[in-house]
Formats: C-alpha cells, structure tokens, sequence
C-alpha cells in the first residue's frame, strides 16, 4: 500500500486531518517528532543541529559538521518505519531524504492564516498579535531548514505530488481524497521498489555505523548497494582507514567488494539522491584490489 508523506505548515491543521484519517482507516501515523526520538539517542543531534540552523549563514561549517549525520540518522529512522507497512508520515520535509519511489504519495497541507492564527492562540494560549508572530517565524524557520538542510524550497509545488487547501477542502473531504489515493493501483508497491527501499535502507544502515563510530565519524561518506557490490564515496583517506570502514561494513553485510571512490556530492537532487561529482584526479579505491596504494604513490 501506498506511503504518504505530508508536508505541514506552522499551526496547518495537519495533526487534525492524520488522526481524523486513522480513525476512519485504522493507517499508522508518524510524526517527525516521533523520528527525532530515535535520532537523538545518538548524542541529541536533531537538538543541536536545531540549535545551530540559526547561525548558519554565519557559521555553515559548523553547521555543516551536524547536518550529514542528521541526514543519515533521520533517513535511517524514516526507513525504518516505513518498509513493511502502509503508514502516513507528516513533518517539515523529511520527504527529501528519499527518492519519489511510485508508492510514496507527497502531499502538502495549506491553511489560511486566520485558520492558523485562531488555532495558535488556542493551543499557546496568546493573544492575535502574537499568535501572528510566532506563525512568521516559525514559517521562516522551516523555509530555512529545507534550503539549508536539502537545498529545496518547501513552497516549491514541483515537490508535491498533491496539495491540499483546507480553506477549500474540509476535513472529511480531504481524508476521502487521500483514501481514494491509498486504494489507487497506480499507487501501490511494486516488487521492484521494495527491493529498491531495501537497498536503500541497507546503504543508509552502513552511513548509520560510520557516522556513529567514532573511528569514522569526521568522514562523510555516501554508500550506494549495488548488484556487484557496495560503492562508497567521500574523502581522501588512509589505508588502515580504509580496513577501518570495511570491517564497519562487514558487520551488516558480507559483500566481499567494497569500492572506495574519492569525490563528494554536489547537492541533492529533487528525488533525494545525492548527485556525485568527480574530478579527473579522483581514483577508484576498492577492497579487494591494490588500487589504493597505485593511487598514492602515483599522487
């Protein structure tokens, strides 16, 4: 059965419209908020790299440090939940983090402002006036994650596959709308992206090891599962460094053909993926050849 990510406004009425959906079918619902319990057990990154999104103009690379690892471990999470079951999933725009697979429905949620303004006043208890300024901001404050986070805009329509006005559209008609999705053949899982998820989610399993052991956790390297192995990119880097990740990798896999690429990621692309760019000075690391010390002593 189909996955709906829903991407939600400040105060949109979205936790309405998922808890009017599961009572009429029963679907699981996840929060972002519920993720980032998982992803904070991991010395309270989502925490931190809220705190520093702030000062990211100014101080990015700090920034930065937080951001891969967040990526990763949110990803994580997010496979996690939704690889065996049909569930919807509403948040700020964790949607990025995967491809566009044919089963995953993106879904924006719009509310108007005298809507929203009436909702904060009633859940902070504050008055109009307030209730209006913790809306802009707020509202900025998730422009500014996805650009920063993602490299997106989140008001950008193309990232949607449907966009729901709850000034135009109520409640019981939206949920009809998202039921008639979920019962659409169109919509519905196929084997070959399940096994896509699969490889996905067992790529980002190894990016979850190397970001959490402190051995290899100042490298940021992108894995990639392939038919013929497992394609690693990042840094430069030694070849004990090197034994290092493949020992990593070897306690959730037992692929015997790890390559190693030197490169980094350009930026993320619209279905999630990173795209790679490579200089003619880069080589191909693997672990099952002496391509690494070819490449140095040629460097």
């Amino acid at each position: 059965m189909p996955i709906i990510f829903i991407s939600r406004g400040t105060m949109s009425g979205v936790h309405l419209l998922v808890d009017y959906l599961h009572n009429q079918t029963g679907i699981r619902c996840i929060s972002r908020e519920d993720l980032e319990k998982d992803v904070n057990e991991h010395g309270e990154i989502a925490v931190r790299v809220l705190e520093k999104l702030a000062k990211a103009p100014l101080a990015y690379d700090q920034f930065s440090e937080l951001r891969w690892p967040y990526m990763v471990l949110m990803r994580k999470a997010l496979l996690e939940v939704i690889r065996h079951d049909n569930m919807v999933y509403h948040g700020y725009s964790s949607h990025l983090l995967l491809p566009a697979f044919r089963h995953f429905v993106r879904v924006r949620i719009e509310a108007p402002l005298e809507m929203r303004v009436s909702m904060t006043m009633q859940r902070l208890s504050c008055d109009e006036e307030k209730a209006r300024e913790y809306i802009t901001i707020a509202d900025d404050h998730r422009v500014k994650w996805a650009r920063f986070m993602y490299a997106h805009d989140i008001r950008n329509t193309m990232l949607y596959d449907l966009i729901l006005n709850l000034d135009r559209v109520n409640l019981k008609a939206a949920c009809g709308i998202l039921e008639c999705i979920i019962s659409e053949e169109d919509f519905q899982v196929t084997p070959e992206a399940q096994a896509e998820i699969e490889r996905l989610y067992l790529a980002t399993k190894i990016e979850e090891l190397l970001v959490t052991d402190p051995r290899t956790a100042a490298l940021e390297i992108r894995a990639e599962v392939r038919n013929d192995g497992i394609r690693l990119i990042g840094p430069y880097i030694e070849n004990s460094e090197l034994t290092t990740i493949i020992k990593i990798i070897q306690t959730v896999s037992d692929t015997g053909n790890v390559q190693y690429h030197p490169g980094y990621a350009s930026r993320f692309d619209n279905n999630g993926y990173f795209r790679t760019r490579k200089t003619a000075m880069d080589k191909d690391y693997s672990s099952n050849s002496s391509t690494l010390q070819e490449g140095k002593r040629n460097g």
